[in-house]
C-alpha cells in the first residue's frame, strides 16, 4: 500500500494513501460532510449509505489490484478529509483515464489539491501502462478547480451546456484534457 506524507501550506500534517477495505465508513463521513453543500464542485447530490460506499469501495479495489484505477485518500488526524481518483477508460479508450479529486473545506486552498493530484497522476502513470492521457470535468463555477486544472496542464477541449442542476440553476460541464 502506497502512502505519503505531507504538509499543507498551514503546518496541517497529512497522509495521502491508497484505501483499503475497512475505509467505507470513513469515506461515508467525508462524503457526507459536504455533498449537500452549495457549490461544493461534488458530481452527487444526495447522501451515501455505507452500503453504498462499500460496494462502491468493493468495485474501486478491484480496480486498483486490476491496474484499471489509482485512489489516493487524504487523512487528517484518523479522518478521510480528500480524495482523488483516475480510472481507466475501457475499449478503444483505454489510453486514457477519467480523474476526479474532492476535498473538504478544511483543507481547501492550502496547497493539498495540488500535491494530491500530481501523486495520483503519478500512481497511475507508473502503473497503468500505456496510459497517453487524462481527462476531467469540472463544473463551470468552481474556478478555484479549474485554476488548479490548468496549473497542471489540462486544458479546456469543450463543455456540455446545463449539464448539472443545482436546485433551479443550470451550471455547464467544463470538459479538460492533458496528454501525458
Amino acid at each position: 500500500m502506497v502512502a505519503f506524507k505531507f504538509t499543507a501550506k498551514d503546518g496541517t500534517r497529512l497522509i495521502f494513501r491508497e484505501p483499503g477495505p475497512k475505509d467505507a465508513l470513513r469515506l461515508v463521513r467525508f462524503i457526507n460532510t459536504f455533498v449537500l453543500e452549495p457549490r461544493s464542485g461534488l458530481l452527487i447530490n444526495s447522501k451515501v449509505t455505507l452500503e453504498g460506499e462499500k460496494a462502491w469501495l468493493k468495485g474501486w479495489l478491484a480496480d486498483i489490484r486490476h491496474r484499471r484505477g489509482v485512489m489516493l485518500l487524504v487523512e487528517k488526524d484518523g479522518r478521510v478529509v480528500g480524495n482523488c481518483t483516475a480510472s481507466r477508460l475501457p475499449w478503444k479508450n483505454a489510453h486514457a483515464a477519467d480523474v476526479g479529486i474532492a476535498l473538504s473545506k478544511e483543507i481547501r486552498g492550502k496547497g493539498v489539491g495540488e500535491a494530491l493530484m500530481i501523486k495520483t497522476i503519478e500512481l497511475a502513470r507508473s502503473r497503468m501502462r500505456g496510459l497517453e492521457m487524462m481527462h476531467l470535468k469540472a463544473i463551470d463555477y468552481n474556478e478555484r478547480a479549474r485554476a488548479l486544472y490548468n496549473k497542471l496542464g489540462f486544458v479546456e477541449v469543450g463543455r456540455i451546456p446545463r449539464a448539472n442542476k443545482e436546485g433551479l440553476e443550470y451550471f455547464d460541464d467544463i470538459l479538460m484534457v492533458k496528454f501525458l
